[in-house]
């Protein structure tokens, strides 16, 4: 039966909020705006992100290739664990040629003490993440992937995939190579795809581990631990993750941290380190870092969903109601706290009138949000309430017609009078037709036959 100590500084529930923060949709995210960060760094190469929005709050030399160091094992775990299905109940034979080539300097979990044993694949996590173990990262590398080679392949098909295109990797450990490299960012995306593996943020938080037949294990992240180095390095909000040194290198070390619901994510890289002063800036950095963000960044409501950024007509009612547009959700922006508000853009597009009835939560629009000239996003504007349609169907069909109606009324009256104009012509032209007094008078010859007649009438 196998020994546990395990001292767990995370529960399940903060493994679901890491998870769930991101991939967080509600928000509007920001990733270009000027934060202002006025912490002075000793790493080489920073990078820092607030999950809840996936903000990016402080970029130093983040896309620059550094040696990643051990903080190599992230990839290492999930590898790992995309590939054993059951590692609890799964058993890799320690064998000789496998780890007889590691430095005997090389950080290990002790596997050399157990040629020829068995060893779980939940045991030779613990030794990869908490020692930072090169042993653990060999004799896992050959297991899962048939040979350490096969298992790098992995590893650098595992990155391409994530998009990481600055990074190659050479070992499973982190160990020195040239051809053995990644950055700020690229540890960042790969870190935030591990909180989505199983028991990685787990194990990443326990403080001590001890396999049965092993010596305790101690987790190197000493942001963790209160009592180690006298607390120097201690920072209470500190979750995971994994640290790293190399001589090439410096010190390397990935981190996340949660305040109040507010989720952060630290990568630092090539901070210079001696054994005379003993000083690991990587940590330093990161604790100053996350106290900025937390005094300094927040999330900031731009429109609550019971303001109004609209208001739209509406038919069919007898009031001339105006109809308040608000927005579906929260607006919001992860912005600094003192933002200024001046560089706060809003952009409304929404229908001018409605016809009732309305239904509270119907479409009316968008609202899009801009700081500083930077999309930030938009979301939908609804109606504010139901509205009921307050007149009769008779009416609704004169008011839906009116036009019609009135251009037939138009075309009606055209038809008469056209009508009238042609009877009136009709008229006139009969009338002048008829004969006059004047015409009926005989004509002269008419008149001299009379004369004649009458005259010859009288001899």
């Amino acid at each position: 039966m196998r020994i546990f100590k395990k001292i767990t500084a995370v529960s399940a529930s903060l493994v679901m909020l890491l998870t769930l923060a991101a991939a967080s949709a509600d928000l509007f995210t920001v990733r270009a705006v000027d934060f202002y960060c006025d912490v002075d760094t000793v790493s080489q190469a920073v990078y820092l992100e607030n999950l809840n929005s996936q903000a990016v709050v402080y970029e130093k030399e983040a896309d620059k290739q550094m040696y990643p160091a051990s903080t190599t094992k992230i990839m290492t775990f999930i590898i790992t664990a995309e590939n054993v299905a059951e590692p609890d109940d799964t058993y890799v034979t320690i064998e000789q040629e496998v780890i007889e080539e590691l430095d005997p300097e090389s950080t290990v979990m002790g596997l050399s003490q157990h040629i020829g044993e068995e060893i779980s694949v939940t045991d030779l996590l613990y030794g990869l993440m908490l020692p930072s173990g090169n042993d653990a990262a060999l004799v896992l590398a050959d297991y899962v992937g048939d040979g350490v080679s096969g298992f790098v392949e992995k590893m650098n098909a595992k990155a391409a995939e994530l998009g990481c295109e600055n990074t190659h990797f050479a070992n499973p450990n982190g160990l020195y190579d040239s051809e053995h490299y990644s950055t700020a960012r690229d540890m960042a995306v790969i870190a935030k795809y591990a909180l989505n593996v199983p028991k990685f943020m787990e194990i990443c938080n326990t403080l001590t581990y001890t396999p049965e037949g092993y010596d305790e294990l101690h987790n190197t992240n000493y942001m963790l631990d209160p009592a180690a180095e006298d607390g120097m390095y201690y920072y209470q909000y500190a979750k995971g993750i994994k640290t790293g040194y190399l001589d090439e290198a410096g010190k390397c070390l990935v981190t996340s941290s949660s305040k109040d619901g507010e989720i952060y994510l630290c990568v630092c890289l090539g901070a210079d380190y001696t054994f005379e002063e003993n000083i690991n800036y990587a940590m330093l950095d990161t604790a100053k870092l996350y106290d900025w963000a937390y005094d300094s960044l927040g999330l900031q409501t731009i429109f609550s969903p019971e303001e109004s950024v609209a208001f739209v007509d509406v038919k069919y009612v007898r009031d001339g109601k105006k109809l308040s547009a608000v927005p579906e959700t929260a607006v919001t922006a992860f912005l600094p706290n003192n933002y200024d508000n001046d560089l706060l853009k809003v952009d409304v597009s929404c229908t001018e009138e409605v016809e009732a009835p309305v239904t509270k939560g119907d479409l009316l629009g968008t609202v899009s949000i801009k700081y500083d000239d930077l999309d930030l996003g938009e979301t939908n504007l609804v109606a504010a309430e139901s509205v009921e349609r307050n007149i009769s169907e008779f009416e609704v069909f004169i008011m839906e017609n009116i036009t019609h109606i009135i251009i037939a009324m138009i075309v009606i009256a055209l038809l008469i009078f056209i009508i009238l104009l042609l009877i009136s012509s009709a008229k006139r032209s009969k009338r002048s037709e008829e004969p006059t007094p004047e015409n009926r008078r005989p004509k002269p010859e008419q008149q001299n036959k009379h004369s004649n007649k009458k005259h010859r009438y009288k001899e």
